[in-house]
C-alpha cells in the first residue's frame, strides 16, 4: 500500500469512528443509553483500529487491540495513559450494557462514556496527523 493509500485508509477509518460517535449521540438523545454506550466505545474502538492501521496491524479481537493499543502507544508515552482509562471503561460498560440483562445503564453513564469517546478520537486523530 502506498504512502497515500494508506493515508486515505486511516481518513476512512476515522470517518467511521466518527460516525459511531454521531450515532451514540443521536442514540442519546433518544434515552436510548445502552445503545449510545455501546457506539462510543465503538468509535474508540474503530479509533483504536486506525492507530493499529498506521502501524500495519490487524487484530481480530477487541482484547487484542487494546493490548497493542497499550503496547504501541501509552506505554511508549506516545499518547496520554488516560486514554487507556477511558477506553477500558467504555469496554465495561459496553459489556455490561450488552450482556447483563439486569445491567442497568444511567443517563449520566451514557453521557460520561460520550463525552469521554469524542476526548479518545479528538486525541487519536491529532496524533494521526
Amino acid at each position: 500500500m502506498s504512502a497515500e493509500e494508506h493515508k486515505e485508509e486511516l481518513k476512512k477509518v476515522l470517518a467511521k469512528a466518527n460516525d459511531c460517535l454521531a450515532d451514540a449521540e443521536y442514540l442519546y438523545e433518544g434515552k436510548r443509553y445502552e445503545a449510545a454506550i455501546n457506539r462510543a466505545y465503538y468509535a474508540m474502538f474503530t479509533a483504536v483500529q486506525g492507530l493499529l492501521l498506521s502501524y500495519d496491524i490487524f487484530v481480530k479481537t477487541h482484547s487484542g487491540a487494546k493490548n497493542k493499543f497499550h503496547e504501541l502507544y501509552l506505554k511508549t508515552g506516545l499518547l496520554p495513559i488516560e486514554l487507556g482509562k477511558i477506553l477500558e471503561d467504555a469496554s465495561i460498560l459496553r459489556q455490561e450494557a450488552d450482556y447483563d440483562f439486569a445491567f442497568h445503564v444511567s443517563e449520566e453513564d451514557a453521557k460520561q462514556t460520550i463525552d469521554d469517546a469524542v476526548v479518545f478520537i479528538k486525541s487519536v486523530a491529532l496524533f494521526l496527523k
